[in-house]
């Protein structure tokens, strides 16, 4: 299978951003949106830790990895709706 990249414009820049093999076209484009929505969270805005902070969100939501409470808490400011494994 092929890598898949997508070009979006992360705070006026044009950043590319892999779709996992493992990522349907669905949990690619809600990670899309999520990295969309830390544009107004992240300070100073930061492309790398967006994307970062996008393949954790979907190792949660998606693959429901477990990683450790600070990590979950980070993850939480930016979506409350995220379903952590107690």
């Amino acid at each position: 299978m092929e890598n898949n990249f997508i070009i979006i414009d992360y705070l006026n820049q044009n950043i590319k951003i892999l779709q996992f093999i493992s990522e349907s076209d669905y949990q690619f484009n809600e990670r899309l949106l999520f990295i969309k929505k830390l544009e107004t969270f992240i300070s100073p805005p930061n492309n790398k830790e967006a994307i970062r902070l996008s393949k954790i969100w979907y190792s949660i939501k998606f693959k429901k990895c477990t990683y450790p409470l600070e990590i979950y808490n980070n993850i939480l400011k930016y979506d409350s709706n995220i379903k952590i494994k107690n």
